[in-house]
């Protein structure tokens, strides 16, 4: 078939339809593929693959030490500790938990970006605290690199992260709380103009709200429009609502620190 043009040699033992548009995803599952050790994708292949991280093109794979695997333009990861519980499936390609990923994460990441990437797993919901806990746990017995980074990520989650709806709103609450200013309330329901509201952050005796806006949060119309109606609707329950970008949290979270401060003294 493939003589005569059916299927294509992506690599050796592994072949492709003809005509089938080559992706990324096709690509890594064709390495998984290919004859020898058995291997799982990881690492940055993985948080793509989890939609944590998609700046990513390469192909980068993990297998059981002393397995090994040599694959042309492909970063193979031997492990000492990856078991089968740290493997699953995404997408129908075999690869490594987002717990373990986030583990693994640590050993090619600087502290700061391990955090928003936790921060953003648990906000969504693809893994648990406790499921974090377990991997770093069990790895760390290993005098593992990189779990000290996982650690420092769990620990700095503030309280009640797992209600969130996004990353950015942990590291609005962490940067408050650091601070030394109160745990604002997340998810709170607010009633105003006959309807409930659900409030991203805020404090409910001081009636302040704190929101996350991200850059594709308003490019729908509609989302726009009904955004403005439930402000308008909270300001005539004398509800302050106060929004805050990636920027103002990256550039200057002293001056929104300053904000609410500031709003909390005078109400």
């Amino acid at each position: 078939m493939v003589r005569n043009g059916v299927l294509d040699a992506a690599r050796p033992g592994v072949v492709r339809l003809m005509g089938a548009p080559t992706t990324w995803e096709q690509a890594l599952v064709g390495v998984i593929l290919a004859p020898g050790v058995q291997a799982v994708a990881s690492h940055r292949s993985a948080l793509r693959l989890w939609g944590l991280r998609t700046r990513f093109d390469g192909l980068e794979l993990s297998v059981s030490y002393p397995g090994n695997r040599r694959l042309t333009g492909v970063i193979v990861h031997r492990s000492v500790d990856l078991i089968d519980r740290d493997t699953t499936e995404s997408m129908g390609v075999r690869v490594t938990t987002v717990a373990r990923t986030l583990c693994d994460a640590g050993l090619i990441f600087p502290p700061s970006e391990v955090q928003r990437l936790v921060d953003h797993a648990i906000a969504t919901g693809l893994v648990t605290a406790n499921e974090l806990w377990a991997v770093r746990r069990r790895v760390g017995q290993h005098g593992r690199n990189g779990v000290v980074k996982l650690e420092e990520a769990i620990e700095g989650l503030p309280a009640g992260a797992e209600k969130s709806d996004s990353g950015p709103e942990i590291k609005l609450a962490r940067i408050l709380v650091a601070a030394g200013l109160p745990a604002p309330a997340r998810q709170y329901a607010a009633k105003a103009g006959g309807r409930e509201y659900l409030i991203d952050l805020c404090y409910p005796e001081s009636k302040l709200a704190l929101e996350y806006d991200g850059v594709d949060h308003h490019t729908r119309v509609d989302r726009f429009v009904a955004d403005r109606r439930r402000q308008n609707d909270l300001a005539d329950v004398d509800w302050c609502v106060m929004r805050y970008t990636h920027a103002d949290l990256r550039d200057q979270p002293h001056v929104l620190v300053g904000h609410v401060r500031r709003r909390l003294a005078h109400l």
